[in-house]
């Protein structure tokens, strides 16, 4: 299975730069993604003082976006005669926007203006990583020379006009592999890989068909409701195939029954944006427009679920909106909870949670009730009941943990 790490740049040379020292260190199953794949080419205000900081400040506004895992890279040309500069401005010494060749001009021009030809210098790299449960940086660099005069076709930045220490040859002169043994990119790097190649391996593995739990579908839910962004992406971000991503896209899809369609849509745009990142297609679950066929699948499951009380539900609707009563059972419970990709009792339990996030008591006993009429048992509440507290506090908890005790207890006796 293909790891997708998505990069905080839109900078094609650093990502087939890294992508290369990747494969080298023996990660060949991480695909190192643009971020402009993902999110577009936006702007990251780098309001840091040192490479660290500005790494940091990448990788956590992508990550934010995103929920995914991300790599940030934060390099630069420190030349002694300068004090240190470009550093941190390398990559616009020359002003915002600067191409590579309007650097090095500005850069000769401050030596000129020391009265230097070459000084000592160093190449700095910070890669800073972050997924869902941690966040560290590692640091490489290459001491040598630079020089007014440039040399070579190859590399990028300042790499014509850099000596290392031990050559005689500029970066733009050597070969992509001679360049990665010695650049600080490359020592960042194979710190970078150790680091995550030890994570790996204490990780404990998952099946390749792991499937989302009922809890990681309930929390999903609530986070839907709730606009937790962060969390619906953190969620999305564990999918690995094709299964799994129909389950979480139907669970989010019926998010419009209850809360509305511009909070189903933000749902469903963010766990897309996590299955594109990974390279994960959805199968196209979309029906033809069968109003009868939606009709007769919404009174099997409306009875299914409801049932003693069907009868009187539907003439209490009848009574008040027929057209409400066709509603709910074509378009609700016809068209879209009878969907397949979702067990129906798992599409109860998330809607168990959102009732209970959105603070609806009527429909909630109606849907804990309906759950259970459709096989939910003690343990599977138990974790609608754990979810809700956790991610909408105990008073909510209660409430529902009071429904599901009421109804527990009338079904022994």
């Amino acid at each position: 299975m293909t790891h997708r790490i998505i990069l905080a740049s839109g900078n094609r040379h650093k990502v087939q730069e890294l992508q290369q020292l990747f494969h080298e260190g023996g990660l060949e199953d991480v695909e190192l993604v643009p971020m402009t794949e993902v999110v577009g080419a936006i702007e990251i205000d780098e309001t840091g003082s040192t490479f660290e900081e500005n790494a940091f400040i990448k990788a956590e506004a992508i990550h934010a976006i995103t929920g995914l895992p991300v790599l940030a890279d934060d390099s630069g040309l420190c030349v002694d005669i300068l004090d240190g500069a470009p550093g941190v401005r390398s990559a616009r010494f020359a002003g915002t926007g600067a191409t590579d060749a309007d650097n090095r001009a500005a850069l000769r021009t401050a030596l000129c203006d020391r009265g230097a030809a070459s000084s000592p210098a160093q190449f700095v790299c910070v890669l800073w990583y972050i997924d869902s449960l941690r966040s560290f940086g590692v640091i490489g660099d290459s001491r040598g020379h630079i020089h007014a005069e440039e040399r070579g076709e190859g590399g990028f930045g300042y790499d014509p006009m850099f000596v290392p220490t031990g050559s005689k040859r500029t970066y733009a002169e050597h070969s992509s592999q001679e360049k990665s043994d010695s650049s600080h990119r490359g020592v960042a790097s194979r710190k970078l890989i150790q680091r995550l190649a030890q994570i790996r391996n204490d990780a404990p593995s998952l099946p390749a068909d792991a499937e989302l739990t009922l809890d990681d579908l309930c929390r999903a839910s609530v986070a839907a409701v709730g606009a937790d962004t962060l969390l619906l992406r953190t969620i999305a971000a564990k999918v690995s195939n094709a299964k799994q991503a129909t389950r979480l896209y139907e669970a989010m899809l019926q998010t419009y029954l209850f809360a509305g369609f511009p909070t189903a849509l933000e749902a469903l745009s963010i766990i897309s944006n996590a299955f594109t990142a990974a390279g994960i297609s959805l199968p196209d679950g979309i029906e033809d427009y069968n109003v009868p066929e939606f009709t007769a699948r919404g009174e099997t499951l409306c009875r299914e679920v409801y049932g003693h009380v069907y009868e009187k539900l539907m003439q209490r609707f009848e009574s008040v909106s027929p057209s409400m009563r066709s509603w709910m059972i074509t378009e609700g419970y016809g068209k879209t909870l009878s969907r397949a990709g979702l067990l129906v009792r798992e599409r109860e339990l998330c809607i168990v949670c959102m009732l209970a996030a959105l603070e609806k008591p009527a429909q909630l006993y109606s849907h804990v009730r309906g759950a259970m009429n459709i096989g939910a048992d003690s343990d599977d509440l138990a974790v609608c009941v754990n979810v809700v507290v956790e991610q909408c506090g105990k008073d909510k908890g209660l409430a529902l943990r009071t429904i599901v005790q009421g109804l527990l207890g009338r079904d022994r006796t």
